[in-house]
């Protein structure tokens, strides 16, 4: 298995995270692949069979996935509320959804699909993609307000109060959550879990037992697996074990880039 990231230009930065490639090859990938809720959307190209195209929602919980013994697919991850000055539609509606791209931009994906197909390789399709953004890409769409609340988040790894977030926008928590939804696909109170998640995750290498848990934002290991069961499906033994057994296709590390 084979996963790879790069890094958008300067005036895509503040809306892609990355794009990303993940390609597999020979006999079948052991074990399941978990992905992991971590805000963002992606536009995902499946080249295993033809170019297939497809947004991929924001999610609240992980996924098990299935990788065939030969597949292909290079994405754009978006930050988290990034997409929506390219979509243009409540994010919400796409929360835990995987929706053909042709639903929402059928001219487009017509362009995307012929031009990516021709493509000569990841390096070339990561090019592309960035070039078909910046078409896209139109000034003054983004929830200025919602992109400050949600540096805040990460920054801060989850730990920061929901009701802060009411004066960091100038609204009350009905605006607050109602233009989360709309620019992120996400609650923030379900946006702070998922950054907390992360971190722990980041940390589970480093730590373990109450040491990870208090180090990670959580009240406790109880608190801490109660989390984990809620937004991964394991406890935290359990994800170690398992990451340790079969890697996570969202870390370059243990894909193998």
């Amino acid at each position: 298995m084979r996963y790879v990231e790069a890094s958008p230009c300067a005036a895509l930065a503040p809306y892609v995270q990355c794009y990303w490639a993940l390609e597999t090859s020979g006999a079948a990938p052991a074990g399941v692949h978990r992905v992991l809720p971590d805000g963002c959307l992606d536009i995902l190209v499946d080249l295993t069979g033809g170019v297939g195209l497809h947004v991929v929602g924001a999610m609240r919980t992980a996924k098990v996935v299935p990788l065939s013994p030969r597949a292909a697919f290079v994405a754009v991850r978006f930050q988290p509320g990034g997409a929506q000055p390219f979509l243009r539609l409540p994010l919400l509606e796409l929360t835990d959804e995987k929706v053909a791209l042709g639903d929402l931009w059928p001219r487009e994906t017509r362009e995307w699909r012929e031009r990516l197909a021709e493509a000569p390789g990841t390096a070339a399709r990561f090019a592309l993609l960035e070039r078909l953004l910046l078409g896209r890409l139109s000034g003054g769409d983004a929830d200025v307000g919602v992109r400050h609340a949600v540096d805040l988040i990460l920054g801060a790894k989850g730990q920061v109060p929901v009701r802060s977030l009411e004066g960091v926008m100038g609204v009350g928590a009905r605006q607050v959550e109602r233009r989360f939804h709309a620019a992120v696909g996400l609650s923030p109170k379900v946006l702070c879990r998922i950054a907390r998640m992360q971190h722990a995750v980041e940390l589970s290498r480093q730590l373990e037992g109450a040491e990870w848990a208090l180090e990670a934002g959580y009240y406790d290991q109880a608190h801490q697996v109660r989390e984990f069961r809620a937004l991964l499906g394991l406890t935290p033994g359990a994800y170690v074990r398992e990451r340790a057994q079969v890697g996570f296709v969202q870390s370059s590390r243990e894909a193998g880039a």
